[in-house]
C-alpha cells in the first residue's frame, strides 16, 4: 500500500488520492487517525474505539480512588470533571512521547501522573496508546504493514508518537518520502515572485499581473455572491477551495446562485434538531421541574412522544406551565380519548394504547431528582436508554444522520455515567458529561457536497499538490497552532534524560505555519485570498499568513474591495471579468396604516367569537385584533410560558377559585390558611417556572402576597355583605345581531337585592393603568362582563388588585373600596364598545384593517368612534409586521 500521509487530511485532500489524473488503487491521502486505521487493520490491532468523554469519566472515576495528597488535589476538590480531563490529556501526550509511568521521576507531577498512569491501567486508549501498541506490535516485525508513506508535512513537524512510528516503519523497510515543495509559476508572474519571496529569495518585487488577489467585503453574502461568480468564470478543473473553519454554508448560495455545485461543508453545531434531546430528557428530570424544558422537548421537530400527543401538552403547558393541574389531566385524557377513536374496533391496537401511553408519560412526567444529591445512577442510565432507543428506530425508518448521531451521543454518556462507579450523580456532573460528549455537535445533515471539478477541503493544511488556483474562503484570524505546552524546562529536561523528550514549545505553531504556507506554493495560476465580514480589514481579524507576507503582498497583490462590484456594471477579480446587472433598487417596507383583508377574511368573521379580550384588542388596534384572535397568529409555543406576573396572577385566579365556593365568603383568616396550605402544590401545577433561581424574587412575593390578598378579597366580600355565585364563570351572549361573545368571569356575587356584584380580579406591579381604565370609562373588560352576566339588570363592579388588596369601583356606586371617580358608568362605556365595535366592524367588511399605532392613523380611524384604548405597540407581538417597530 502506497499512502500519502499528512496532519491535517483526515477531514479529506486535494487531491484526494495519491495517484495520477486517471485514478489510483491502494493509494489513499489520510490524516493520523487514517494511518492508524490502516496499520491497526493490517496487524490486526484493531478494536472498537472509546469516546473521549468515557476516558474521562474512568479517569475520574480512579482519581476519587487514589488515597493521598496531589498536586492536582485542590483543583480536583473543586471541579473533579475538568481536573480529569486536563490531566489525561497530560498522560496521553506523555506516553506518546515514550514516558513510563513504572519508571522513577523525580519532578512531583511526573511523579503523581506515574502513580495515576500505573492505577488506571485498563483506561481505554487514546491516539498516543494505539501509536504505542502499534510499535509493540512492529518491534518483531521484519516487513513492513505499509509499502511507502509520502508525507505531505515535514517530518520534523510531525507530533513525536508520529515521529516514533515513522521511523519504526522505516527501519524495518517502509520507504518514507516527503513530498518537495518548489515554485512553478515564473518571476515574470505575481504568484510566482512570492513563492520564491516565501522561500528565501532576495530579488526585487514586481507585481506584473493579477496571479495574486488579496479580496475583502464587509458583507460576506456579496463577498459569496462574487466567488462564486468567479468559480463559475474558470475552465480548469481540479482547483482547491480551502473553507477555512469547515463552513462554506453562505459560499454554497453564491454558488448555486451562478449554476455551480455546491461544496457542501458545514460548521459543527450543537443545537441541531434531536441533538438537544439528551440534555432536555435530563434537564426535565431535575427539581424543581422546568416548564421550559419540557415545552422545547414537545416542540422539537420530531419528539419522543407523538406530534398530536406533544401539541396537547405543549397547550397544557402554555396554559399552565405545571404538571398535575387541571389542564394537564385534561390534556392527557384528551390523548387517550383520541388513541382509543384512532384504534377504533381493532383489537390489536387498542392492546397497544397503554403501552404507548405510559412509554409517553415516562418522557412527560419523569421522576424528579434532587440536583445536589444527584439523581440515581439507574434513572440517568434509563434515560440514555431511552434516548437511545427513540434514536436508533428515529434512524432506521428516517434515515435521519442527526438521530443517529443523537444515538451514539447517549450511548456515549451512558457509558460515561456508568464508568464513574457513583450511586447518585448530581446534576452538574451529568451535564458537564453531556457538554463533553457533544463536543462541537454535527454539522447540518442538508449540507451536501455536489459533483465538481474542484476540490474543496477545510484546512489549507490538506493542499498536499500543484492546483491551478488556491481559492482561501474565510482568510481571517483562527487559533490554530496556540496550544500551550504544559511541561516545565525541569520536566522537559527529565524526559529528556529518560529518553522521552517533549516537543519543541512552537513545534505546532511552525507546523501549521508551514501548511499554510505550503497551500499558497501549491497554487500555479491564481491565489485568490477572500475574508469578509464588517472587521474583515482590520489587523486582529487578518489571518496570521497575511501579517507574515505583508511585505510580499503589499508590492505583489492587488487588492480589491469587492463593494465595487455593487457600482460597477464589470470588475476584475483574479484576472477575470465578472459582469454585474444593476437592479433598481427597493425601499425597505415603510410602516403601513392601512391593510386590505384577505380573501374570505369576511366569512370567517361571520363564525368568530370575541372576548373582552379580544374587544380590548380592537379597539386599541383594529390589525392586531385580526391577527391575534381572528387570524390566530400567536408566537411560537418556546415563547409562550408566561412571565413571573403572569404566573402569579394565575396562580391568584386559582386560589381564588378554589378558596371562594358559593355562598357566604369564607372568614378571611380562613382564607389566608387555606391560601397558604395550598399555594406550594398549585405553584406545582399552574406555575413551576416560580420555583426557578431566576424567578426566586416572583415566587417569595406569592408566598407573602397571595395569602394575604386572598384574606383581603374575604373581607372586602363581607364588607359589601356580598354572597359568591360563582367564580370562573363561564357566560356568552350576542349583540347587536352579529357581535357573539364569550368568557370567563373571575368572580360573580350578589348582594342583599339579589343584583350581581362583578369582581374582576387582577395582579398587577402598579395599579395605575387599572384606575386610569375606570376613571376613563375604558374598562372594557369589567362592561363586558357585566353585559353578559347581568343583561339590562343593574349591577356592580369593580377592579379587586390583588398586590395592592384593593377594591378598585365607581364611586357612588355604594360599594366599599376604593372609590373611582368616572367619566362614565359600565353601561355608558358597554354602550360606547357596542358603537365602536361597529365602526371597526363595518371597515373590516368594507375590505380595510387599520394599524392604529402607526402616525397618522387617527385621520383614517371612523368618526364615530366612541371608545379608544391606549395602543401598546412595545408590547406587540406583531409590531415588525406593520412596520411601528423595525426588524432587529
Amino acid at each position: 500500500m502506497d499512502v500519502v500521509f499528512g496532519l491535517w487530511a483526515d477531514g479529506g485532500a486535494c487531491p484526494d488520492h495519491g495517484g495520477g489524473e486517471h485514478g489510483a488503487l491502494g493509494q489513499p491521502v489520510v490524516g493520523p487517525r487514517g494511518l492508524i486505521d490502516i496499520i491497526e487493520t493490517m496487524l490486526g490491532n484493531g478494536g472498537p474505539p472509546s469516546a473521549q468523554v468515557v476516558r474521562i469519566a474512568r479517569l475520574q472515576a480512579y482519581l476519587a480512588g487514589l488515597d493521598g495528597e496531589f498536586f492536582w488535589s485542590k483543583s480536583f476538590a473543586l471541579d473533579p470533571w475538568s481536573s480529569a480531563r486536563t490531566l489525561l490529556s497530560w498522560r496521553d501526550e506523555l506516553v506518546g512521547l515514550g514516558w513510563r509511568d513504572d519508571a522513577t521521576w523525580t519532578s512531583p507531577r511526573l511523579a503523581d501522573l506515574a502513580t495515576l498512569s500505573h492505577a488506571a491501567r485498563d483506561l481505554p486508549d487514546s491516539l498516543s496508546d494505539r501509536i504505542v501498541g502499534i510499535l509493540q506490535s512492529l518491534e518483531a516485525a521484519t516487513r513492513p504493514p505499509i509499502a511507502r508513506v509520502r508525507l505531505i508535512d515535514q517530518r520534523k513537524m510531525c507530533p513525536k508518537p508520529l515521529r516514533r512510528l515513522l521511523s519504526r516503519l522505516e527501519q524495518i523497510g517502509c520507504q518514507i518520502e516527503e513530498i518537495a515543495l518548489a515554485p512553478a509559476p515564473p518571476t515574470t508572474r505575481s504568484l510566482g515572485q512570492l513563492q520564491r519571496w516565501m522561500q528565501g529569495a532576495a530579488d526585487d518585487l514586481t507585481r506584473t499581473d493579477d496571479s495574486v488577489t488579496v479580496a475583502t467585503a464587509a458583507s460576506a453574502t456579496l463577498a459569496a455572491e462574487t466567488v462564486g461568480q468567479w468559480i463559475a468564470g474558470q475552465d480548469a478543473d481540479g482547483f482547491a477551495l480551502i473553507a477555512q473553519g469547515g463552513d462554506t454554508d453562505l459560499l454554497d448560495h453564491g454558488l448555486v446562485a451562478s449554476g455551480q455545485p455546491r461544496a457542501g461543508r458545514s460548521a459543527q453545531s450543537v443545537h441541531r434538531g434531536s441533538l438537544q434531546l439528551l440534555l432536555l430528557a435530563f434537564t426535565s428530570a431535575w427539581a424543581p421541574f422546568d416548564a421550559r424544558a419540557m415545552m422545547e422537548l414537545l416542540v422539537l421537530p420530531n419528539p419522543p412522544i407523538s406530534r398530536r400527543a406533544a401539541w396537547r401538552l405543549a397547550a397544557a403547558l402554555e396554559q399552565a406551565p405545571g404538571r398535575g393541574g387541571e389542564a394537564w389531566r385534561d390534556a392527557w385524557d384528551a390523548i387517550e380519548a383520541e388513541e382509543n377513536i384512532r384504534a377504533a374496533e381493532d383489537s390489536d391496537a387498542l392492546k397497544k394504547i397503554a403501552p404507548r401511553l405510559a412509554r409517553w408519560r415516562r418522557w412527560a412526567e419523569p421522576k424528579l431528582a434532587d440536583p445536589t444529591a444527584g439523581m440515581p445512577v439507574e434513572q440517568a442510565l434509563e434515560l440514555c436508554d431511552a434516548v437511545a432507543q427513540w434514536a436508533g428506530q428515529r434512524y432506521a425508518l428516517a434515515d435521519d444522520m442527526l438521530a443517529a448521531a443523537t444515538a451514539t451521543l447517549a450511548n456515549e454518556v451512558r457509558a460515561a455515567l456508568a464508568a464513574l462507579g457513583r450511586e447518585r450523580l448530581p446534576r452538574l456532573l451529568v451535564e458537564r458529561i453531556i457538554e463533553q460528549a457533544l463536543d462541537d455537535g454535527q454539522p447540518n445533515p442538508m449540507a451536501q457536497a455536489e459533483a465538481a471539478g474542484w476540490r474543496a477541503v477545510t484546512h489549507p493544511g490538506a493542499v498536499w499538490a500543484p492546483t491551478p488556483a488556491v481559492v482561501w474562503w474565510n482568510f481571517s484570524a483562527t487559533s490554530d497552532g496556540t496550544g500551550r505546552s504544559p511541561w516545565s524546562e525541569s520536566e522537559r529536561t527529565e524526559l529528556a534524560a529518560a529518553g522521552c523528550a517533549a516537543d519543541p514549545i512552537d513545534l505546532p505553531a511552525r507546523a501549521v505555519s508551514a501548511a499554510w504556507e505550503r497551500a499558497v506554493m501549491h497554487a500555479r495560476d491564481h491565489l485568490l485570498l477572500i475574508s469578509a465580514g464588517p472587521d474583515c480589514a482590520s489587523d486582529e481579524a487578518s489571518h496570521p499568513l497575511a501579517h507574515r507576507l505583508k511585505p510580499a503582498l503589499d508590492t505583489l497583490a492587488t487588492r480589491i474591495a469587492l463593494e465595487t462590484a455593487l457600482a460597477r456594471p464589470e470588475i476584475e477579480l483574479a484576472g477575470h471579468s465578472l459582469s454585474r446587472l444593476a437592479i433598481a433598487p427597493s425601499a425597505l417596507p415603510a410602516a403601513r396604516l392601512q391593510w386590505p383583508t384577505p380573501p374570505k377574511f369576511a366569512e370567517r368573521l361571520v363564525d368568530h367569537q370575541d372576548s373582552a379580550t379580544s374587544l380590548e384588542a380592537l379597539l386599541s388596534c383594529q390589525l392586531m385584533w385580526a391577527l391575534r384572535h381572528v387570524a390566530n397568529l400567536r408566537p411560537g409555543r418556546v415563547r409562550a410560558i408566561p412571565d413571573g406576573n403572569q404566573l402569579l396572577g394565575n396562580l391568584a385566579h386559582a386560589l381564588a377559585r378554589t378558596i371562594f365556593t358559593p355562598g357566604p365568603p369564607p372568614d378571611p383568616a380562613a382564607a389566608e390558611t387555606t391560601a397558604t396550605e395550598l399555594l406550594d402544590a398549585h405553584i406545582d401545577e399552574l406555575a413551576a417556572p416560580l420555583r426557578q433561581p431566576e424567578l426566586a424574587e416572583e415566587l417569595n412575593l406569592a408566598r407573602r402576597r397571595l395569602p394575604r390578598a386572598m384574606a383581603s378579597l374575604a373581607r372586602c366580600l363581607q364588607d359589601n355583605g356580598l354572597l359568591v355565585e360563582a367564580t370562573e364563570q363561564q357566560v356568552s351572549g350576542t349583540f347587536e345581531t352579529l357581535l357573539a361573545l364569550r368568557g370567563a368571569v373571575d368572580l360573580v356575587a350578589r348582594d342583599p337585592a339579589g343584583n350581581a356584584v362583578i369582581v374582576d380580579l387582577k395582579w398587577t406591579r402598579s395599579d395605575k393603568n387599572r384606575v386610569d381604565e375606570l376613571e376613563s370609562g375604558r374598562a372594557v373588560q369589567i362592561a363586558t362582563y357585566g353585559a353578559l352576566v347581568a343583561g339590562d339588570a343593574p349591577y356592580r363592579a369593580g377592579y379587586f388588585l390583588l398586590n395592592q388588596q384593593q377594591f378598585a369601583t365607581l364611586a357612588g356606586e355604594g360599594l366599599i373600596g376604593r372609590e373611582v371617580a368616572a367619566q362614565r358608568d359600565f353601561g355608558e362605556t358597554w354602550a360606547a364598545i357596542l358603537s365602536s365595535w361597529q365602526s371597526w366592524r363595518t371597515a373590516a367588511d368594507n375590505g380595510q384593517l387599520l394599524s392604529t399605532g402607526v402616525p397618522g392613523a387617527a385621520d383614517l380611524a371612523p368618526l364615530d368612534i366612541a371608545l379608544v384604548r391606549e395602543v401598546r405597540c412595545e408590547w406587540c407581538d406583531y409590531a415588525t409586521l406593520c412596520r411601528v417597530r423595525g426588524l432587529s
